[in-house]
């Protein structure tokens, strides 16, 4: 064998143990997170290197979830400062601040809402692959999303409530248009609804039926640095997100 083939060979085996080691990390994070209440915005596949920065304003809507059984269904909406770091050049982490409000309309009772106040989120990205010539880009990625509207006085009880809102989700990019990039995935999500009555907690999950989603969506770039996101997510809940971004 030559000296060439040896190369070759060497960076063959490079590659697929980087992938490998990919796969195996986000298995590791499914296994841990796979039992928490599971929507979020998936990012897309656009990441940033190794210690470089993406800063941006998003805003996410989610127009319907329903929970289980007779708990009826909600709304929410949250606005976002997001920022986005990249630990390695296939790995960044994801987190936001910014407030949101909840609308929840149980089965026998009028919709009631919970108006603004805070909303955070976190999550991750792995970059999984990437063809040859970069035409298609693969990321898995976790999202978290909390929101904590103000409570409410209802015929002398004090009610409030906490959105928690999860999402595994895995999604393809095409990358050789000029200034679009467009995208196509799956996810699994769930978005919870905790309430109180003054001190009597409950929790409401989102449908187990309808955990399974689909998001697509695309970047729109004004430059290399600065670009503008727009997501839609279907089947588990009903929802979107606009963000524009501009990397540092």
């Amino acid at each position: 064998m030559n000296q060439n083939s040896q190369k070759e060979n060497k960076l063959i085996l490079n590659k697929g143990g980087e992938v490998l080691r990919k796969i195996l990390i986000s298995f590791i994070f499914f296994t841990c997170l796979s039992s928490f209440a599971f929507s979020a915005p998936c990012y897309g596949t656009k990441m940033p290197k190794k210690g470089e920065w993406f800063w941006g304003l998003e805003v996410n809507s989610i127009i319907k979830r329903n929970l289980e059984g007779r708990a009826g269904k909600f709304r929410s909406s949250q606005a976002f400062l997001t920022g986005s770091f990249g630990i390695l050049d296939w790995l960044c982490f994801d987190g936001k601040l910014g407030y949101g409000f909840v609308k929840y309309h149980p089965l026998d009772f009028e919709e009631i809402d919970y108006k603004e106040s805070f909303a955070g989120a976190y999550g991750f990205r792995i970059k999984m692959y990437n063809s040859p010539f970069d035409d298609f880009k693969t990321v898995f990625g976790f999202q978290h999303i909390s929101v904590h509207p103000h409570h409410k006085i209802i015929s002398d009880i004090k009610r409030r409530v906490i959105f928690d809102d999860w999402q595994l989700s895995f999604i393809v990019s095409y990358n050789r248009l000029d200034k679009f990039t467009p995208y196509l995935g799956v996810k699994v999500s769930r978005g919870d609804v905790i309430e109180w009555h003054n001190d009597k907690r409950n929790r409401m999950k989102s449908e187990d039926s309808q955990m399974l989603g689909v998001v697509g969506g695309f970047d729109f770039y004004f430059s290399q640095r600065c670009w503008l996101n727009i997501e839609a997510r279907f089947l588990d809940e009903k929802a979107g997100s606009v963000r524009l971004t501009y990397a540092f």
